[in-house]
């Protein structure tokens, strides 16, 4: 389920506009008017006068509905886009006349179902001044159901469109309040809730298809499913529109899951006008394609079907309860608050696949809600809710407890006048100084914390010395394997990932005790849930604890921003100063993207040549290993990261990488294809030869290796084997960490026989805070937050260099324009893109807290005007 969101056009669009929803291939408009607002009159067709008019914000006098108060940029309407999986369109498409007319009543129903509960939740007019105060208003929109994608090649080189059932619904931006005036829809609160009317809208296309006697499968994120029985390559055939955006998707290393909002850009700004009816109808055109991929296409829709079969209500609802007992739990494995939609979106999303009706939705949330399972914390700004789960809400206390408890154990420091001796003897700067002393003082818990190369690690170097000397045993951790060794190179001390801590913890292993320091490496990545399990651990064996980090890098793991609870228990001794970088210009850039200056910032790098603007993803892979190349050349000793955001932009620089490597001949020799998984999780196949740089993505004892160690393949030897899967057995020979190893990839795999090793070549962004290199190079990526761009500017002490791929840029920003305006052929300046860039990179992200949210909403009580808590009390009224 998609959305589109578009400015008003120049007047004359509106014809056009209308004339796509109103075109005379597609059957007639509907109305969805439940409350009647303008004289509408729900299930009526839609008529073209009245769709003109109200689209362009007019009474029935001609006179403007609403106020512009000079504004002149009025967004007319919202299309909200509901499609039906590639399999029930297939379906329909081969169905006959009783099968496919119920099949289009189904779709309505569902549309109108995900409607309803945008409605309820989502529609509402601003009123007072700057808009502040929130009223429930009534949602109108005109439903218009499409049968088809817009034409494109398929691999078979027929050019038509595919099978799309898929309903638009027209959202017009206006209702009557209250007082009978006209208001405009607040719109951020309607765009915010399409993913959960998304998922309502699958579950209820999921109870129709399966009453109609189909089954499902191959159930995914957000309620998505498939009818059983369509196979993938048949739903891959009829997807040529998609596989088109997928591949434009793929040019800029990304999936439409990770990266939705670019493919939206990419469906709007590649949009073709659709095929005239021509002289053979659609329906034929389709069974002629079917008949070609060995379909029987008068008996695949029945052949589907079980006639008579009811779903298995009892099944279901068990089904059901055991998904709404996991879903609290699901809800806050990478954030401590969501939002009420987000509780709606995953509800309804679990009924999918029950057989129950998606109307148990609301129901659901209200019974999670009353059980306290799911727990209202506060309200936003404009007083909408924000929820938590009664663990997290513990949790996160229990975290702000315990730190104030061991604040005040003021049994664990050193002397202060040996300290600072030895910070003297090691160069610190005053700054520093002053941190190692607080950090080393008497309290039980301490934090140090501050910008990217300011030295932290640095500071730590005469604290582990003083403790040392005053008789502790001084452990480290980390969040990855590969920080956690180098601390322990640094350092000189025993250090694991935390994850590895808190593991051997779960276990019953006595890691600490009164005379131990434990210090955490990157604390600003530890969720709630591991912060928490730290600290329990620290206060039960009276250990001391020294958490560094900082809160405006990359967010916590998990949920909820652990040392962010522990700063509001312990004040942080910061180290502000950077020092990595060698320019003082490059320190300010730094400090300027933490900041959220991120204009200034790029107009820095602009200024020196390292802001490089290609245009195409390719383009942009290729400038940064044509640099990366040339600095090779230029000093093959100089350290270098190669950085993107996403594992598939990864990927694709390290393809680039090794081709150029082996044109070079510095890999060479036998050459082996391996099933691979990257660092997500996700499936890679990756070909490994002599002088091919490698990485670990797990841990090996009997090799000595960890989650992010690197080394050089010497040697691939293959020899037949009876016994092995493929009638081979393979091995490997490879120098990490100084020594000479040989192991058998297999000794990698994972439950799925997929092998943990990944080319070393490129790394993402968050597998890069805590490095420090000489150079690095960065895939400048639209998507790219504060934090990202915080930490990908800040690894390099000699040199960083920003590559951007304008056409993604431009993509964004045609998006953005009128439908009859999106077009390349007057894009985007090079200031536009510029701009448009700046304001993307200052993006904060800032996980919250339940606690944070609980006091602002304590505060914000008494002047809050009641928006959302009347909800209920005003449903009638619609």
């Amino acid at each position: 389920m998609v959305a589109t969101w578009n400015p008003a056009a120049a007047s004359s669009y509106y014809l056009r506009g209308a004339e796509y929803y109103l075109g005379t291939v597609e059957p007639a408009g509907r109305w969805y008017a439940p409350a009647g607002d303008f004289g509408l009159v729900d299930g009526a067709e839609v008529e073209r006068a009245a769709f003109e008019r109200l689209y362009a914000g007019l009474g029935v006098d001609g006179k403007a509905l609403l106020r512009q108060g000079g504004r002149t940029d009025r967004v007319p309407a919202f299309d909200i886009t509901f499609s039906a999986p590639r399999s029930v369109a297939l379906v329909w498409a081969f169905a006959g006349p009783e099968l496919k007319t119920a099949i289009e009543a189904a779709q309505e129903r569902a549309a109108r179902s995900a409607l309803r509960v945008v409605e309820r939740e989502a529609i509402w007019a601003r009123r007072g001044k700057g808009g502040l105060t929130l009223e429930p208003v009534a949602l109108s929109a005109g439903l218009f159901q499409h049968g088809e994608s817009r034409p494109a090649e398929h691999k078979d080189g027929r050019i038509f469109g595919d099978p799309n059932l898929h309903t638009h619904a027209v959202v017009l931006n206006l209702a009557t309040r209250a007082d009978g005036s006209v208001g405009a829809i607040h719109s951020k609160i309607l765009r915010d809730w399409k993913m959960a009317a998304g998922a309502q809208y699958h579950a209820a296309l999921a109870h129709e298809v399966e009453a109609l006697g189909f089954v499902l499968d191959r159930l995914d994120y957000n309620g998505v499913f498939e009818i059983a029985g369509v196979e993938d390559a048949l739903i891959r055939y009829f997807s040529a529109r998609r596989r088109e955006i997928e591949d434009e998707l793929a040019e800029h290393q990304t999936t439409s899951r990770s990266a939705a909002a670019l493919a939206s850009a990419i469906t709007r700004a590649t949009r073709e006008a659709k095929s005239e009816t021509g002289p053979r109808s659609r329906e034929d055109i389709w069974a002629e394609a079917a008949a070609a991929q060995g379909v029987v296409v008068e008996t695949f829709a029945e052949n589907l079907r079980r006639q008579g079969r009811q779903p298995e209500l009892e099944r279901g609802e068990r089904l059901l309860a055991e998904r709404l007992v996991a879903l609290p739990r699901e809800l806050t494995e990478t954030r401590s608050v969501f939002e009420r939609r987000d509780l709606f979106r995953a509800v309804s999303a679990a009924l999918v696949g029950t057989g129950l009706p998606a109307e148990r939705a609301s129901g659901e949330v209200e019974r999670l809600l009353q059980d306290g399972a799911v727990v209202e914390i506060g309200r936003d700004s404009i007083g909408l809710p924000r929820h938590s789960t009664a663990e997290m809400v513990a949790i996160e206390r229990q975290v702000v407890e315990i730190a104030r408890d061991l604040a005040s154990d003021t049994r664990k420091g050193v002397d202060q006048t040996a300290l600072i001796v030895r910070c003297k003897e090691a160069g610190l700067s005053l700054e520093q100084q002053d941190a190692a002393l607080a950090a080393a003082g008497s309290q039980a818990v301490a934090i140090i914390e501050g910008a990217p190369g300011s030295g932290k690690t640095t500071t730590l170097a005469p604290i582990v010395s003083a403790y040392r000397g005053a008789g502790y045993r001084v452990l480290g951790a980390a969040s990855a394997w590969r920080i956690a060794r180098m601390l322990q190179n640094d350092l000189g001390i025993e250090a694991r990932a935390t994850a590895s801590w808190i593991e051997k913890v779960k276990r019953g292993h006595k890691i600490l005790d009164q005379n131990t320091v434990l210090i955490v490496d990157e604390a600003g990545l530890l969720s709630s849930r591991d912060m928490h399990a730290i600290l329990s651990e620290v206060q039960q064996a009276q250990a001391k604890l020294i958490l560094v980090g900082d809160r405006g890098q990359l967010q916590a793991i998990g949920a909820g921003p652990g040392l962010d609870l522990v700063s509001r228990s312990v004040a942080a001794a910061r180290v502000e100063t950077i020092v990595r970088q060698h320019d003082a210009w490059a320190r300010d850039a730094v400090r300027d993207f933490g900041a959220g200056e991120a204009g200034r910032a790029l107009d820095a790098f602009a200024e020196r040549g390292l802001l490089v603007e290609v245009r195409g993803a390719r383009a942009a892979i290729t400038a940064i290993v044509d640099r990366w190349e040339a600095g090779q050349d230029a000093d093959p000793t100089a350290s270098t990261l190669l950085l993107a955001r996403t594992n598939a932009q990864v990927g694709a620089i390290s393809r680039e990488v090794r081709s150029r490597l082996k044109d070079r001949g510095l890999i060479r020799g036998l050459e082996i294809e391996i099933a691979g998984v990257t660092p997500s999780g996700h499936a890679s196949q990756i070909m490994l030869a002599a002088g091919d740089h490698i990485r670990f993505l797990v841990r090996n004892d009997e090799l000595g290796v960890v989650n992010g160690s690197t080394g050089t393949v010497t040697k691939v030897m293959e020899q037949p084997e009876r016994d092995a899967p493929d009638g081979r057995r393979v091995r490997i020979e490879a120098v990490t960490g100084g020594r000479l190893v040989t192991f058998d990839p297999a000794a990698f795999a994972d439950e799925t026989g997929r092998v943990r090793l990944g080319w070393g070549y490129a790394s993402s962004i968050y597998g890069s805070q805590g490095l420090t290199v000489d150079r690095t190079l960065v895939l400048a990526d639209p998507a790219l937050d504060r934090h990202d761009i915080y930490v990908a500017a800040s690894r390099a002490r000699i040199e960083t260099m920003l590559v951007v791929d304008t056409a993604a840029i431009d993509r964004h920003l045609l998006a953005d324009r009128p439908l009859d305006r999106q077009t390349s052929d007057a894009g985007p300046t090079a200031l536009e893109r510029r701009a448009w860039l700046a304001g993307r990179l200052s993006r904060s992200n800032v996980k919250l807290s339940t606690v944070a949210v609980i006091e602002t909403d304590r505060e914000q009580t008494k002047s809050r005007t009641p928006t959302a808590s009347r909800r209920r009390e005003l449903d009638h009224e619609l």
